[in-house]
């Protein structure tokens, strides 16, 4: 696997909001909009889904897939009794990076082994509900969903009309990585338009049509977890933070963290305390 991108998947957090499995006879969820990724695996019956103006038939040993925030309808218009197994998730790095962005991923596509993606499906249930040691259940959860998004991930990127290469180009998943190992780093678009041979808007709007922000934006988002992390972890000044971040002007620091947090360093590192100590 490529270095840059085995990089980002082990740094990778998936997180499952919610997860079930239903049967049901009626389904109507129109204009539906969520703030994370929807995996549904029909099983049986019949359904459909309509994202944008493209509706489709769903049928059975079919995955449906939805990215964050995109609006879709999952209904019927048959009595016939659908089961459907689903889960709602996020694959993120410091919730800065959307790692889901890096596949391209049809709205609706076959499994390759339907009979083991629900053979894992319940034992991740069953993972949820166990009598094991809270953390070996932890653990298994975890392993057992990473093995149903392999499973999604395998059988929408070997889809023979699948176009194009399901990675993204190597020198910006090089940048991409570089970025989150370094976020402290000078950059800007004009050092990369020199470094890559590449026009600044260019750079700009490719990586931004890559991976849905801009390499300035995923910077700046990349500081402010890593801030956040050393103001709860250590005992480092702000100022020391500030440095260590690549940033030299305190005042222009500060301004930033605010920005996007809402409160200043120093305000945050004393809520993140008081709420510690808090019984």
């Amino acid at each position: 696997m490529n270095h840059q991108l085995d990089f980002l998947l082990q740094n990778a957090e998936l997180k499952i909001v919610e997860f079930d499995m239903n049967c049901r006879t009626e389904m109507r969820t129109f204009k539906r909009t969520l703030p994370y990724y929807m995996m549904s695996y029909h099983k049986k019956g019949s359904a459909k889904l309509r994202v944008g103006d493209e509706t489709y038939d769903i049928p059975p040993g079919s995955i449906i897939y939805v990215p964050m925030n995109v609006e879709h309808d999952h209904f019927k218009t048959r009595t016939d009794e659908t089961e459907f197994l689903w889960w709602h998730f996020t694959l993120q790095i410091a919730g800065v990076m959307d790692v889901m962005k890096m596949f391209q991923i049809p709205y609706l596509f076959k499994l390759n082994d339907a009979e083991a993606f629900e053979r894992v499906f319940m034992q991740f249930m069953e993972a949820t509900s166990t009598s094991r040691p809270l953390l070996l259940s932890a653990i298994l959860k975890q392993a057992k969903a990473l093995e149903l998004l392999y499973m999604i991930l395998d059988s929408a990127i070997s889809r023979k009309d699948m176009i194009g290469n399901p990675m993204q180009s190597q020198s910006f998943l090089n940048l991409l990585a570089r970025i989150v190992q370094h976020p402290q780093e000078q950059l800007s678009l004009q050092s990369l338009s020199e470094e890559l041979h590449m026009h600044p808007t260019y750079i700009c709007n490719r990586f931004k049509e890559l991976f849905g922000k801009s390499p300035m934006q995923v910077q700046r988002e990349m500081k402010i977890q890593r801030a956040k992390t050393l103001l709860e972890t250590s005992e480092m000044s702000i100022t020391e933070i500030a440095q260590a971040l690549g940033s030299n002007e305190l005042q222009n620091f500060t301004r930033l963290f605010k920005s996007y947090v809402g409160v200043s360093p120093t305000q945050y590192r004393n809520l993140k305390l008081k709420w510690r100590n808090t019984p």
